[in-house]
């Protein structure tokens, strides 16, 4: 049965954890403790505060909050709607030439894979009942096309093989209705990931998440691309009730092989 965080229900029990995510302490009955919203609320549109992800964390663990939520939530707020007060924008953006002539607009010194494998560790956390350390091993693909420049242009990274096999085995196991999965804020954050055996024989959670369709953040000219990952159990092996990856082989074709919430 994948382990499933969906109704209000399930929301609350995952903030009466008894440890704080971000160090793994158990919490005492003396300790300063605070809410941390995940994603934060800054993210979403007021009509989709509801149905929240909150853990219980360490005021002191959660007191240097990333550096990279506002610039984020002004990021994601371009799909909802939301305008930018000049005098508080936190994004970087410069225009630029690409490689085939065309003028981008491109996103500087924001390292969105910090943010994310934050959220990440709350997800595995609120899912498993277990604690990620920050030092786990990760593997992070953002929902943006990266790149760096070449002379006075801007050339795109090529896709790595293995975004487009984790994309494939989220979708096959969708199929299979084999995927764990979180669901909050009415529905405008969806995780899904599942436990595969790598080639090396060590079990990786791999994983997607999705806020607000934002693969539509990415250059129009390029394969629409959403977000996903990878990290390892420093134990090894997978939590006890943490869905493993369908052994049945079978073809998964789409319109855009890069999402993985893509149908």
């Amino acid at each position: 049965m994948p382990a499933s965080l969906t109704t209000h229900g399930d929301l609350q029990n995952a903030s009466r954890l008894p440890f704080c995510y971000l160090c793994g302490l158990s919490f005492g009955p003396s300790d300063r403790t605070t809410r941390d919203h995940v994603p934060p609320t800054g993210l979403f549109a007021r009509p989709d505060r509801v149905l929240p992800l909150i853990l219980r964390t360490h005021f002191y663990c959660n007191e240097r909050r990333s550096p990279e939520d506002q610039a984020i939530g002004q990021l994601v707020g371009v799909l909802h709607g939301r305008r930018v007060n000049a005098k508080h924008n936190k994004l970087r953006i410069v225009l630029d030439r690409s490689l085939d002539g065309r003028n981008v607009a491109a996103i500087t010194g924001l390292d969105i894979r910090e943010a994310i494998r934050r959220w990440v560790r709350a997800f595995h956390a609120a899912l498993y009942h277990e604690y990620l350390p920050a030092s786990s091993v990760f593997a992070t693909y953002p929902p943006l096309p990266e790149g760096g420049r070449i002379g006075n242009q801007i050339a795109y990274d090529p896709v790595p093989e293995s975004f487009r096999k984790f994309v494939e085995e989220l979708k096959r196991n969708r199929v299979t209705d084999n995927l764990d999965r979180i669901v909050c804020r009415n529905g405008r954050c969806r995780y899904e990931c599942v436990w595969s055996q790598a080639e090396d024989g060590r079990w990786i959670c791999i994983y997607g998440l999705d806020l607000y369709n934002w693969r539509d953040l990415g250059d129009s000219n390029q394969l629409p691309r959403g977000c996903v990952g990878c990290y390892l159990r420093p134990p090894g092996g997978f939590p006890s009730n943490a869905s493993r990856g369908t052994r049945l082989v079978f073809d998964i074709t789409s319109t855009s092989p890069l999402d993985p919430f893509d149908k």
